[in-house]
C-alpha cells in the first residue's frame, strides 16, 4: 500500500503497546507521597501547626509542592530519557511502501501491509504468511514452547505467526493481520502488571547507603536533643524541633533519584553519540571494561563492498596489458553468475554480487538460469544466451574453480591449464588477499546443444578467465579508536569470520597488533590460555559464532570485564554472556538487538571507543556528584548538631533546611551530569568493578569538603549569635551556606585538576546554579519581608560580606589542598595510569 494510505488507516498515536497515562501518574503520586523526605516534611508541617505556628506550616506546605515538583521534574526527565532509549533501541519492520521495501517501527504498521522477514528479525505483528522458505521461529517468548516451529507452506492451508516471535532461519513474507494491542503480543501485555525496572548495581549500592545513612539519621535526631536536654534543659518545643531538623537534615532520600538522573540523562547523551544503551547497568559497566572482542566487517570496516581490482587471466599468467573489452568480459561474466539486479535493496542481496552488478556495464542479457552459492561447490553461475552461443558465467573461492577449469584465455586464444599454471593462479590470488581483499575466480563455458543436469553437470571443463579482489574499505575513524583504546589500558581482540590473510591486513590497518590465528588452532587451548592470548590482543579468523561465545566465556573466567560486538542470531550467546554485549544498530538482527546492552546506531566500532570514554565520564561524575551530595549532608549534620549539642539555639530550621535541600537536589543531580571529562579519562586504567564506591579518596573528599563547609558556617553563626541574636546569625550563617556549597561545588567538579576560568564556560549548568545562590543570598539580605518568612533576622553590611567570604573559604581551602596532592602526583607516578602496550589490570 501507499504510505498516504497506511496513514489514514492507522489509529491516532499509533499501535505502540504503552502504559496508560491514569496509571503512571497513580504511580508517580503514590511514590512521591510515601517518599522519606515528603513524609518528614509533612510531619514537620504537623508539628508547626500542633504548636500554632500556622505560617510556618503553610509555607512548610507550599515548599512540600515545591520538592515533589522538583523529584518530579529529575524524575521524568530520567524517566523519559530511558524511554526514549528504549525507542530508539526497538525492533525494526521491513514492510513495503509506495512500492519499495523501507523500515520502520513497528507501531507504524497496519493491517494488510506486506512484511518481509528474515533470520534475526522479529515478528512486529501478527500476521499470516504468504510465502516461506527454510522458515524456523522461536515461539517461546509467546507460547513458553521450547522448541521452535518450523513453517512450510507446501502442505496447504493458512499459516500464522505471532507478534513478538522470532524467525531463527530462512525468510518469508507475510500479511499483517493485527497490531498493537489487537496483537498477541498486546493483549499478553494488557493482562500482565507493569514490572518494576531492574536496579542497576550501583543503584542498589546507593539504596543500601541510604538506608544505613537514615540509621544515623535516626539516631541523631534522638541523640542529639536528648544530650541538649541532660545538659542544657531546653524547652521541650525546641528540643522536638531540633530532632525533627536533623533528621530532616540527614535523611539521604535523594541519593536514589540522583543516580537514576545521571545515569538516565547521561545515557540519553550516548544515544544522541550513536550508542543506545539498553540497559542503565551497561552506563556503569563501559568504564571498567578490559577487553574488547570486535568482529571485523561492519564494524572495524564501512560493511560496503567495492570490486577495486579485476585480473584477467592473461594479465595473470602472461603480464600482459589487458584492454577494456577484456576486462568487460569479466565482470560480465561474474555478473551472470550473480544473484542480485540493479535497483536492489542492499538488505536482500548479496554484497558482493551488489559490488559485480554496480561494476559491470549495461550490455549482456540477463541470465535465464541460475545456481546459487552453496557451502559444498563454493562457487555460483548463471547462463545466457551471447552473440548466439548460450554462455555459464561461473565466480567462486578460487580453490574450487581451479578444480573445475581445463583450459585458460590468452591474448591468443583458448589454451591448456596444467597443474603448474594452477599454481601460478593461486600464488596471485593469495597476492592479493595478502593485501587485505577477498578473491574469487572467474571462468566460462559455452555450452553446446541443449542444456541438461544440474550445476554438477555444467560447472565443468571450464575455461578461467580472471580474477577478482573485492574489498571492504577500514573506517577512517578507527585507527584513532583502537589507539584511544589500547592507551586506556583496554585490550582489543579481533574475532571474525573472515580469512586469515584478509583479517591480519585489516588489523594492521587498524593499529592491532598481536598474532593471527585460526580459529581450528584454539580448540587445543586451555580457557586460561585462550583467556591469555585474548588480553594480549590478537585475531582469530575463521571463528564461527561458538568460537566468539568461548572466548567471550574464557575471558570473562579469568576475571575481565568483556564487551563483544556481534549482529547475527548466532552471536546472541556470546552477546548475554558478557559484561556488554554490543549489538549493531543498521546490519545486526533484532535477536541480537534484544540480547546486547548497548547497540551502535552506525555500526563503527569508533562508537564503542567514544561510549568507553563518555562512559568513564559519566561514572567520574555520578561520583563527583556522590561525593559532593555526601559531603554536604555531613556539613548540614555537623553544623545542625553542633550548636545543639553546646546548648545553643539552631542555625537553621526545619523551613530553611527545605530551602537548601531545593538546591540541593538540582544542583548535584543537573549540573553534574553536564560536567565535561578531565581530559585523562583515556590515559586510566580501566577501574576495578570490585572496587568499593566509598574508596579512600572518596572518603577524604567527603570529609574535608564536608568539615570545611561546616566549619566557616557554624564559626559564621556561633561568632554572630552573641551580637545579632539568634535571627541575624541565622542570616549570616544562611549566607555563608549558599555561597560556600554552591563554590564548593564548582571545586568538588573537578577531581583531578585545578579548577580554571575557562572551566565554567564548558558546563554552563555550574555557573547558573552558583549564580543562584548568589542572587538568593542578596534577596536574603537584602528583602525584609522574604527574611522574615524564614525567621531571619537583619545583618549589617560588613557582617554579612565577612559571610560571604567565610563562604568562600570553604571552598578555596578544597582547591589548595587538590593542588597540593596535585603535585604530589606528578611526582609519584599513578598506578592506575595506564601504559599503551601493557595488559590492563584484572
Amino acid at each position: 500500500m501507499t504510505s498516504a494510505e497506511a496513514a489514514a488507516r492507522r489509529p491516532p498515536g499509533g499501535n505502540r503497546i504503552a502504559r496508560p497515562v491514569a496509571w503512571r501518574l497513580r504511580k508517580f503520586l503514590r511514590t512521591s507521597l510515601t517518599e522519606r523526605l515528603v513524609v518528614l516534611l509533612l510531619l514537620v508541617s504537623a508539628v508547626y501547626v500542633a504548636l500554632g505556628e500556622f505560617r510556618d506550616a503553610a509555607v512548610m506546605l507550599v515548599v512540600v509542592v515545591a520538592v515533589v515538583t522538583a523529584e518530579a521534574w529529575v524524575q521524568l526527565r530520567a524517566d523519559r530519557a530511558i524511554a526514549s532509549l528504549s525507542r530508539l533501541s526497538a525492533p525494526r519492520a521491513l514492510v513495503w511502501r509506495d512500492g519499495r521495501l523501507k523500515e520502520v517501527p513497528p507501531d507504524e504498521l497496519v493491517r494488510d501491509d506486506v512484511i518481509l522477514l528474515t533470520a534475526g528479525s522479529r515478528v512486529p505483528a501478527d500476521a499470516r504468511l504468504v510465502e516461506a522458505e527454510e522458515l524456523l521461529v522461536d515461539e517461546s517468548l509467546v507460547t513458553g514452547e521450547s522448541q521452535p516451529v518450523e513453517y512450510d507452506l507446501r502442505a496447504g492451508g493458512l499459516a500464522e505467526l505471532r507478534a513478538g516471535t522470532h524467525v531463527l532461519r530462512g525468510h518469508a513474507v507475510a500479511t499483517v493481520t493485527a497490531v498493537g494491542q489487537s496483537s498477541t503480543l498486546g493483549r499478553v501485555a494488557s493482562l500482565v502488571g507493569e514490572a518494576e525496572p531492574q536496579k542497576t548495581p550501583l543503584q542498589g549500592q546507593m539504596s543500601e547507603l541510604a538506608r544505613r545513612l537514615l540509621v544515623v539519621a535516626a539516631v541523631a535526631s534522638l541523640l542529639v536533643p536528648a544530650v541538649g536536654w541532660l545538659t542544657a534543659a531546653q524547652p521541650l518545643r525546641d528540643l522536638l524541633l531540633t530532632g525533627l531538623t536533623l533528621a530532616f537534615a540527614s535523611v539521604p532520600a535523594e541519593l536514589p533519584v540522583l543516580v537514576v538522573a545521571v545515569l538516565g540523562l547521561g545515557s540519553l547523551r550516548l544515544a544522541a553519540q550513536g550508542a543506545i544503551v539498553r540497559r542503565l547497568s551497561a552506563t556503569e559497566t563501559l568504564g571498567t571494561t578490559t577487553l574488547i572482542c570486535t568482529d571485523k566487517t561492519g564494524t572495524l570496516t564501512e560493511n560496503r563492498i567495492s570490486l577495486t581490482q579485476v585480473v584477467t587471466a592473461s594479465q595473470t599468467l602472461e603480464g600482459l596489458d589487458a584492454s577494456e573489452a577484456e576486462l568487460d568480459r569479466v565482470r560480465q561474466l561474474a555478473r551472470l553468475a550473480s544473484e542480485a539486479q540493479t535497483g536492489q535493496d542492499t538488505r536482500l542481496a548479496d554484497p558482493i554480487d551488489m559490488a559485480v552488478c554496480r561494476a559491470a556495464r549495461p550490455g549482456w542479457p540477463e541470465p535465464a538460469v541460475r545456481f546459487s552459492f552453496d557451502s559444498a561447490r563454493r562457487l555460483a553461475s548463471g547462463m545466457a544466451e551471447v552473440e548466439g552461443q548460450l554462455v555459464l558465467g561461473v565466480k567462486g573461492a578460487p580453490e574450487a574453480v581451479m578444480v573445475r577449469t581445463a583450459y585458460w584465455r590468452s591474448a591468443d586464444g583458448i589454451r591448456p591449464l596444467d597443474g603448474q599454471l594452477k599454481d601460478e593462479v593461486i600464488a596471485a590470488a593469495t597476492e592479493l588477499t595478502a593485501g587485505g581483499a577477498r578473491v574469487l575466480a572467474v571462468a566460462s563455458r559455452v555450452i553446446v546443444g541443449r542444456p541438461s543436469g544440474g550445476p554438477s553437470r555444467l560447472e565443468r571443463e571450464l575455461v578461467f578467465e580472471g580474477l577478482l579482489a573485492f574489498s571492504d574499505p577500514l573506517r577512517p575513524e578507527v585507527p584513532r579508536a583502537v589507539r584511544d583504546l589500547q592507551g586506556a589500558g583496554v585490550a582489543i581482540t579481533m574475532v571474525t569470520g573472515d580469512q586469515p590473510a584478509t583479517a591480519a591486513a585489516i588489523a594492521r590497518a587498524a593499529g592491532l597488533g598481536g598474532p593471527t590465528f585460526i580459529a581450528a588452532q584454539t580448540k587445543s587451548w586451555s580457557d586460561e590460555e585462550l583467556a591469555a592470548r585474548a588480553l594480549q590482543g590478537c585475531v582469530v579468523a575463521r571463528a564461527r559464532p561458538d568460537d566468539k561465545l568461548r572466548i567471550v566465556r574464557a575471558a570473562v573466567a579469568a576475571g575481565q570485564v568483556v564487551a563483544v560486538t556481534g549482529d547475527g542470531v548466532n552471536d546472541a550467546p556470546a552477546l548475554e554472556a558478557a559484561a556488554i554485549g554490543v549489538a549493531m544498530g543498521r546490519s545486526g538482527s533484532d535477536v541480537a538487538r534484544e540480547s546486547a546492552d548497548l547497540v551502535l546506531s552506525d555500526d563503527s566500532f569508533a562508537t564503542l571507543a567514544r561510549a568507553t570514554a563518555d562512559g568513564r565520564r559519566l561514572y567520574e561524575n555520578l561520583r563527583k556528584a556522590i561525593r559532593y551530595y555526601l559531603a554536604v549532608k555531613l556539613a548540614l549534620i555537623t553544623v545542625s548538631a553542633l550548636p545543639a549539642l553546646i546548648g545553643r539555639p539552631l542555625p537553621f530550621l526545619p523551613v530553611e533546611l527545605v530551602l537548601l535541600e531545593l538546591f540541593l537536589d538540582l544542583g548535584a543531580s543537573f549540573a553534574f551530569v553536564h560536567q565535561p571529562a578531565e581530559s585523562d579519562e583515556m590515559r586510566r586504567r580501566p577501574r576495578d568493578p570490585r572496587a568499593r564506591l566509598l574508596d579512600l579518596p572518596m572518603v577524604a573528599g567527603i570529609l574535608t569538603g564536608g568539615l570545611s563547609l561546616a566549619a566557616v558556617t557554624a564559626a559564621t553563626y556561633l561568632a554572630a549569635l552573641p551580637h545579632l541574636g539568634t535571627g541575624g546569625a541565622r542570616t549570616l550563617a544562611l549566607a555563608c551556606w549558599l555561597v560556600g556549597h554552591a563554590t564548593l561545588g564548582l571545586v568538588m567538579g573537578w577531581e583531578r585538576r585545578p579548577l580554571s576560568l575557562g572551566d565554567l564556560a564548558v558546563n554552563p549548568a555550574m555557573p547558573i546554579w552558583a549564580a543562584c545562590a548568589a542572587l538568593l543570598t542578596l534577596l536574603l539580605l537584602v528583602v525584609g519581608p522574604l527574611a522574615g518568612l524564614l525567621h531571619l533576622g537583619p545583618a549589617p553590611a560588613p557582617a554579612a560580606l565577612g559571610a560571604i567570604v567565610a563562604g568562600l573559604a570553604a571552598a578555596t581551602l578544597v582547591e589548595l589542598l587538590k593542588r597540593v596532592r596535585g603535585r604530589l602526583h606528578e611526582r609519584v607516578p599513578d598506578p592506575r595510569r595506564a601504559t599503551r602496550g601493557t595488559a590492563p589490570l584484572p
